[in-house]
C-alpha cells in the first residue's frame, strides 16, 4: 500500500512540481524567479535583535503580479512582522514555517526588477545555516484556485564579512577563524612521527611492545571456540581489507594464525568486572590469541587487532603482513558508550544508519541512541496505525495537514521521500535489518520514542486516523488512539515554535497508543533477537502552559488522588508511563528532565525528582552551557541516586559548529564544539572541562564554579558512561551527517573507553591546562597520521571532517599548519583552487609578490576540504 501511494504521489507532484508548470499569462514560472537574503546587522537594540533583508528578483518575461501568489519558507528566527519594510505580509504558521504574500499596497515586479523586503527578529544570526531555506511559491489561477507549489531553486545566502553580521553583540569575543588565527593556534601542535603515537583509539588501559613481529599470511587460519563464530565471521571481514582476502575460519582444533576463545579472567593483571575486557597477545612465534571475557570481549579484542595493524597494509593489502609483538590488557573505563543520531528532522537512509554504525563498532561504541520520533516525523512503522508514516512520517507543501506535515527545516513542498530529506521511514523490515547489524557489532539500539512534548508528528497522525475512522462510522475506534483534547484551549510555544505539540496526558487513550508504540517496539526487538534494556522517552522541553486549558485534564485532576493541578502532569504521566515500561521488563531512559521535579530544564533550581529514584529512571543531562547555573545537574542527579548518562551540550553536541566561521555549518547556543571538546571532558569532574562561554569570555574554574555541587565519592558509579549528540536540523544529506560526526566521535570514544587520564587528576588549573594541551598534541598526531588515513582506505565514501589549514604569509615567506598533523596540506600561489595533485606543504615556501595564496587539507584518497585564501600584502 505505501509503494502505491508513493507511485500516486509521483504522478501528482512529478511532473506539476517542476518550476514551469507554474507559469501562466499572469505570473513567471518560478524557475525565472530569484531570493537573495542576506543579514544587515546582529546589532539592532544594542545587540538583541537583527536585521536581514530578502531580495525578489524576477528574470522572466511577465511580471510578478499584485495577487495569487504566495511564497512559503521555513526560518528558525521568529520574524516582527510589524518589522516589514516592503508592501508584503510574512506569517509565521507554526514552527518554523513561513508564508510571504502580497498586500494591498503591493505593485508588480516586472520583468528584470527585483523587491527588497525587511524584516527584523529577537536574537541573531552569524552563518549560513542559519538562512531562511526550503523557498517555493503557489500561484492562483485566475478563479483563484491554487496550482500545484514549485520550488525557487535560484536561492542565494550573502557572505558575512563584516563584524556587525559575525557578532552576537557587545558580549560576544569569539574570534572568526581565519588562516593567521588557526596558524596560531595550531603552532603548539608539533607533527610527531606515525609509529611515535599509540596505534590503537580508544587508548587501552595497559599495552607493552614485545621484540619482533608475526607474518600474518592472507591464508591465515581464524580458529574460535564454541558461540564466537559471529566474531571470527566479522575479524575476517576487516582482516581481509589488510590482506587483500578473508581468513579461513574454523572451529576445528587444528593450526591457526588467528585464536579466539573466552575467559572469565583475560586481564590477570588488572582487576575488572567488565564482561568487555580482552586481552590481545601477538607473539612471533605461535601467532595471535584473542580472549575475551565475553563475545563483547573478543570482539573489542579484534577491533584492536584491525586497529594494530600497519597503515600501510591498507593502503596496499598484500601478504604476509607483519603484525608487531605485542600484548594488550584491556577493559572500558564506562558500561555506556553512546552516539545518538536523530532522523526525526531530517530521515537518513538505512545504508547511511548502517555505515555510522560501522564506524561505532571499530571505536568501541556499543549503544546506538536511535531517536525516531519528534515533532517533524515520525520515522517507524506501526502495524494497525499507518497514519503515523503515512501522515506523519512527511512533510511537505499543505495548509491542513489532513495528508502530511507541513516542511520544516527547508524540506520543500513535495511530500515524496524520494524528493525530500523531510519525509520516509523504516519499515519493519527495514528495522529490523539495522538491528541485526548493530547486534553483530555488539550495538545496543535504544529507541527514542520523544513524549509527551515534541510529539506533534504523532498527534497530527492521530488525528488524521481519527478523521477517517470517524467519515467510515467507527466513532468508537477514532477515539482509540486519539492524543489531544479537541477542547483544549491552552496557550504555550515551545522551543522549537509549536503551539500544539504536546499530547494530552490526561487520555486513556495517550497511555493506549504509548503501549501500542512500545509493544512493537519490543516485538521487533525480539525478532531479531536484539536486546531492548530501555526505551529513551524523550521528556524534554514540555512548554510551559500546557494542559492548563484541557478540559479533558481538568476532570482528570479533580479526580486523580495526588495531582492538584496541571503542573503535576508531568511527573505524573512519567510514572504512569514507566509503570507500562516495568511491567514490560523495560527501563525507562529519558532527557535530564525526567529525574526533575519540574519539566522546565532552563530553572537553575530545578531539584531531582526523589520519587523515581528507585524505579530504574536514567536521565540523560544535557543542559550545561557554562555560566548559565545548571552545570551541577548531572551530579545533582548522581547524588540523589540516578544512573547518569554525561551528554552535555558543551562537550558532546554533535550539530554544534566546530567552529564560528560562518560557512561551518552548525548550531552554536552551546558554544562552538571542536575535535578537541569531547577529548577535554572530565567526567568526575567536569568543571574542568570548562575554558570558555559560549559567548567566548575566560573561565577561571578554580573559582566560576564555587557554589556548584560536586559529584559525591560514593556516586561515581552511578556515572553510567558518556554520550555524543548528533541532532539532524542541519543534517540535510548523509554527508552532513557523516561531517558532523567524525572525527569528533573519535574523541569522544577516547574519553568513554581509555583509563582515567593523568592530567585530568591535577587539581591546578594551569597545570592540568598544560598537561592536557600536551596530551591532545599526541591524540591529535595519532587522528591525522593513522586514524583518518585508515578511515578514508577502508571507508572511502566517509565524507569526515578536514580542518582547514591555519596559514601566514610573513616576509615573502608561507608557513602553514593543521589542526591534526598528519593530514596533506596542498597549496597554489596563482589564485587556482588546490587540487590533490597540488604541491605539498611540508615547510616554509617563498612566496612571490602579488601571489593569491591558497590552501586545502586532503585526505589519503584526495579528497579536499574548505579552501582558504592567504593575504600575502603588507
Amino acid at each position: 500500500m505505501r509503494h502505491i501511494l508513493l507511485s500516486f504521489l509521483l504522478l501528482l507532484f512529478g511532473g506539476t512540481l517542476a518550476a514551469h508548470a507554474q507559469s501562466d499569462a499572469t505570473h513567471p514560472p518560478a524557475d525565472e524567479l530569484s531570493i537573495r537574503w542576506g543579514v544587515e546587522t546582529n546589532r539592532v537594540d544594542d545587540g538583541n535583535r537583527f536585521r536581514s533583508s530578502f531580495t525578489i528578483a524576477n528574470h522572466g518575461d511577465v511580471a510578478l503580479g499584485k495577487t495569487h501568489w504566495t511564497l512559503y519558507f521555513n526560518f528558525s528566527r521568529q520574524i516582527d512582522p510589524a518589522s516589514v519594510t516592503a508592501p508584503v505580509r510574512i506569517t509565521r504558521l507554526n514552527g518554523d514555517f513561513y508564508r510571504l504574500e502580497p498586500d494591498a499596497d503591493f505593485t508588480p515586479i516586472e520583468p528584470g526588477d527585483q523587491l527588497r523586503v525587511t524584516v527584523e527578529a529577537p536574537g541573531s544570526v552569524i552563518k549560513r545555516i542559519d538562512a531562511p531555506a526550503g523557498f517555493y511559491v503557489v500561484f492562483k489561477d485566475a478563479e483563484g484556485r491554487p496550482r500545484p507549489p514549485a520550488a525557487v531553486s535560484d536561492v542565494t545566502v550573502e557572505p558575512f564579512t563584516r563584524p556587525a553580521q559575525t557578532s552576537r553583540g557587545p558580549g560576544d569575543t569569539w574570534p572568526v577563524p581565519t588562516p593567521a588565527t588557526r596558524y596560531a593556534d595550531h603552532r603548539s601542535l608539533t607533527a610527531r612521527p606515525p609509529d611515535a603515537e599509540g596505534r590503537i583509539v580508544p587508548t587501552p588501559d595497559s599495552i607493552h611492545r614485545r621484540p619482533g613481529a608475526f607474518a600474518l599470511r592472507a591464508d591465515a587460519t581464524i580458529r574460535y571456540e564454541a558461540g564466537l563464530a559471529a566474531e571470527a565471521r566479522q575479524l575476517a571481514a576487516g582482516l581481509a581489507a589488510a590482506l587483500g582476502r578473508r581468513p579461513r575460519t574454523t572451529r576445528a582444533d587444528s593450526a591457526a594464525a588467528i585464536t579466539l576463545r573466552r575467559a572469565e579472567a583475560p586481564r590477570p593483571a588488572i582487576d575488572t568486572a567488565s564482561a568487555e575486557a580482552y586481552r590481545l597477545t601477538v607473539d612471533p612465534e605461535t601467532g595471535i590469541t584473542i580472549t575475551g571475557a565475553t563475545d563483547a570481549g573478543v570482539f573489542y579484542g579484534g577491533q584492536s587487532l584491525e586497529a594494530w595493524l600497519p597503515v600501510a597494509a591498507y593502503r596496499a593489502p598484500s601478504s604476509p603482513v607483519d603484525v608487531p609483538a605485542v600484548q594488550v590488557l584491556d577493559a572500558p573505563r564506562f558500561d555506556h558508550r553512546g552516539l545518538h543520531l536523530d532522523v526525526a528532522r531530517n530521515m537518513q537512509s538505512v545504508a547511511a544508519v548502517k555505515r555510522l554504525l560501522d564506524i561505532m563498532a571499530f571505536y568501541k561504541l556499543n549503544t546506538f541512541h536511535f531517536h525516531l520520533t519528534d515533532d517533524e516525523g515520525w520515522r517507524l512503522a506501526v502495524e494497525g496505525l499507518p497514519e503515523l508514516t503515512r501522515v506523519g512520517g512527511r512533510r511537505g507543501h499543505t495548509l491542513d495537514e489532513q495528508a502530511h506535515l507541513m516542511p520544516s527545516y527547508g524540506s520543500g513542498p513535495s511530500p515524496s521521500p524520494e524528493a525530500s530529506r523531510g519525509s520516509g521511514w523504516y519499515s519493519r523490515a527495514d528495522y529490523l535489518d539495522i538491528l541485526r547489524y548493530a547486534k553483530a557489532r555488539h550495538i545496543t539500539v535504544m529507541p527514542e520514542i520523544d513524549v509527551p512534548g515534541h510529539a506533534r508528528a504523532a498527534i497530527q497522525a492521530m488525528e488524521a486516523r481519527t478523521r477517517r475512522l470517524r467519515a467510515a462510522g467507527d466513532t468508537a475506534a477514532a477515539r482509540a488512539y486519539r492524543l489531544r483534547d479537541p477542547a483544549d484551549t491552552s496557550e504555550y510555544e515551545s522551543v522549537q515554535g509549536w503551539d500544539d505539540n504536546v499530547m494530552n496526558v490526561c487520555r486513556p487513550s495517550t497511555y493506549r497508543f504509548l503501549s501500542t508504540v512500545v509493544d512493537e517496539l519490543r516485538g521487533l526487538h525480539e525478532a531479531a533477537g536484539a536486546p531492548l534494556p530501555a526505551v529513551h522517552v524523550g521528556g524534554d522541553e514540555v512548554p510551559e502552559g500546557a494542559w492548563a486549558g484541557s478540559p479533558i485534564c481538568d476532570d482528570y485532576i479533580a479526580r486523580t488522588e495526588g495531582v492538584d493541578g496541571a503542573d503535576d502532569l508531568f511527573g505524573h504521566f512519567l510514572g504512569r508511563f514507566q509503570d507500562t515500561l516495568a511491567t514490560r521488563g523495560i527501563a525507562m531512559a529519558g532527557w535530564e528532565e525526567v529525574g526533575l521535579e519540574e519539566a522546565d530544564h532552563r530553572s537553575a533550581t530545578t531539584t531531582p525528582n526523589e520519587a523515581l529514584v528507585d524505579d530504574d529512571v536514567q536521565p540523560y543531562v544535557w543542559s550545561n552551557i557554562w555560566g548559565g547555573g545548571t552545570e551541577d545537574r548531572a551530579y545533582r542527579l548522581a547524588n540523589a541516586g540516578y544512573d547518569v548518562v554525561m551528554s552535555q551540550a558543551t562537550n558532546f553536541y554533535f550539530d554544534m559548529a566546530y567552529s564560528k566561521h560562518p560557512r561551518e555549518d552548525g548550531y552554536y547556543w552551546a558554544g562552538f564544539v571542536d575535535t578537541k571538546a569531547p577529548f577535554s571532558f572530565v567526567p568526575f569532574d567536569l568543571y574542568k572541562s570548562a575554558d570558555r562561554t559560549r559567548m567566548g569570555h575566560p573561565i577561571d574554574p578554580d573559582t566560576a564554579f564555587a557554589d556548584q555541587v560536586r559529584l559525591a565519592d560514593t556516586a561515581r558509579n552511578n556515572i553510567r558512561g558518556l554520550q555524543g549528540q548528533l541532532w539532524g536540523e542541519t543534517l540535510r544529506n548523509p554527508d552532513r551527517m557523516e561531517y558532523m560526526a567524525v572525527p569528533r566521535l573519535l574523541s569522544l570514544a577516547e574519553r568513554a573507553w581509555a583509563p582515567r587520564p593523568g592530567w585530568a587528576t591535577l587539581d591546578d588549573s594551569g597545570a592540568l591546562r598544560a598537561r592536557r594541551a600536551e596530551a591532545w598534541t599526541a591524540f591529535a598526531n595519532r587522528l591525522g597520521h593513522r586514524e583518518l588515513p585508515r578511515l578514508s582506505i577502508r571507508h572511502p565514501d566517509w565524507s569526515y571532517r578536514l580542518p582547514p589549514p591555519g596559514a601566514t604569509v610573513e616576509a615573502g615567506t608561507l608557513r602553514a599548519n593543521v589542526a591534526l598533523p598528519g593530514l596533506a596540506v596542498r597549496y597554489t600561489t596563482d589564485g587556482t583552487r588546490p587540487t590533490a595533485t597540488s604541491p605539498r606543504y611540508t615547510g616554509p615556501v617563498p612566496v612571490p609578490e602579488g601571489a593569491t595564496v591558497r590552501l586545502r587539507t586532503f585526505d589519503t584518497l584526495g579528497r579536499g576540504g574548505r579552501t582558504v585564501t592567504v593575504p600575502t600584502s603588507p
